[in-house]
């Protein structure tokens, strides 16, 4: 089977460069993730919660990716080469299983629903499965030796990891149940996608992923149909003005702080599309951030599929550039997380940066104010998921 030291001094070096550096960039993003999630406002959105959840299992592979060719050289034996070993197990594949839970929040969200709040109640099962199914095996790991094989921690290619002697259990206990939880993602992506294709014209928007809220404008409200038939005793032509006029639309509106009198003139009404659809734009907001977390996890894991796939079928055979595109896989995963985070958060972020309100920013009149007061006690705030609701009543 082939080993580590079937790589040259260079390629040695480039992996342990390489595998340094995007642990480096997975770190600024793990950073960025918790600290403006814990500590800043605006980034508290639900999908953002469970990036955050996230984030914690990027740390950990960081880690892997900073202790490198280290616990190799350090022995197999050593704490070293054992903590890291642990550490891949426990945090490589989570990751995964959060994008399945996301996909599972979309398949709630738009097929069955679900608000915000009840996502919520079900974090904890998330949290214990996505940990826990790492946990088991990586803690028994530490403990199963026997004489023909030794232990099951020992040096990999690329860092410590389960020794070749026990390679089996890379693809049952992590690679198999990565798969599992990818292609279950894609299933329930794919029926969200042909759903969104049905409804393309309204959601165009959200094919530019930059554009954070592409519904900007949108007044998302309960909207009540109610339809009324008008009798008429003048002829065809008032017959016809009946037929136009077969409905009134009673609308109420939540959750929009309102600022200033410009920012008020540019508020429409519900847009016409979305209302026709039915949608609720805040669902597919969040079914387009998970579609992207998925997407930087398909990035990442592809790769190193491959490599394993590879030395499944070869063990004898090295392939240098599948082990160094994995390298530039699997460690960059808090990067791609931290890039994801970003666009659910630019107007957050921007508004993280931006300079203190003292600048030549012209304060808004009184008048303008009290207006804006009026129309913001119109719309009361609600921290609950916006739903449009068509509901016919007859006359």
């Amino acid at each position: 089977m082939a080993g580590a030291e079937d790589l040259s001094s260079a390629q040695t070096s480039a992996l342990i460069i390489t595998e340094r550096v995007t642990s480096g960039l997975s770190l600024f993003g793990f950073l960025l993730v918790v600290y403006t999630y814990l500590f800043c406002e605006g980034f508290k959105k639900p999908v953002n919660r469970l990036i955050f959840y996230a984030a914690w299992s990027n740390l950990g592979s960081t880690i892997v990716g900073f202790i490198s060719r280290d616990g190799i050289q350090a022995g197999e034996n050593s704490a070293l080469c054992q903590t890291a070993a642990f550490l891949f197990q426990m945090f490589g594949g989570v990751d995964c299983y959060w994008a399945l839970c996301m996909a599972l929040n979309v398949y709630f969200v738009l097929f069955r629903g679900w608000t915000t709040h009840r996502l919520q109640s079900q974090e904890w099962m998330y949290l214990s499965t996505c940990y826990g199914l790492s946990f088991i095996p990586a803690i028994a790991y530490l403990f199963i030796k026997t004489e023909e094989r030794g232990r099951v921690y020992g040096p990999a290619i690329l860092w410590c990891w389960i020794a070749p002697e026990w390679s089996f259990l890379r693809i049952a206990t992590l690679y198999a149940i990565v798969w599992v939880a990818l292609l279950g993602a894609l299933g329930i992506y794919t029926i969200a996608l042909h759903k969104a294709w049905r409804h393309r014209r309204a959601l165009v928007g959200l094919i530019n992923p930059l554009n954070e809220n592409p519904f900007a404008g949108t007044i998302t409200t309960d909207i009540e149909v109610v339809f009324s038939k008008h009798e008429t005793d003048e002829g065809y032509g008032m017959q016809e003005q009946a037929k136009k006029s077969a409905y009134t639309v009673s609308v109420q509106g939540t959750n929009y702080n309102i600022k200033s009198r410009p920012e008020l003139l540019r508020i429409p009404t519900l847009t016409r599309n979305i209302a026709l659809a039915e949608e609720n734009a805040e669902a597919w907001l969040y079914a387009r951030i998970a579609f992207l977390y998925f997407l930087s996890i398909i990035i990442c894991w592809i790769p190193a599929s491959i490599n394993r796939l590879v030395s499944v079928i070869a063990p004898d055979d090295l392939v240098f550039g599948l082990n160094y595109a994995a390298i530039c896989g699997l460690p960059l995963q808090g990067f791609l997380n931290g890039l994801v985070y970003y666009v659910s958060s630019q107007t957050a972020i921007k508004n993280l940066f931006r300079r203190s309100p003292n600048s030549s920013q012209r304060k808004p009149s009184a008048r303008s104010t009290r207006d804006a007061q009026r129309l913001s006690d119109s719309y009361k705030p609600s921290y609950r998921n916006s739903e449009v609701f068509f509901r016919d009543q007859p006359h």
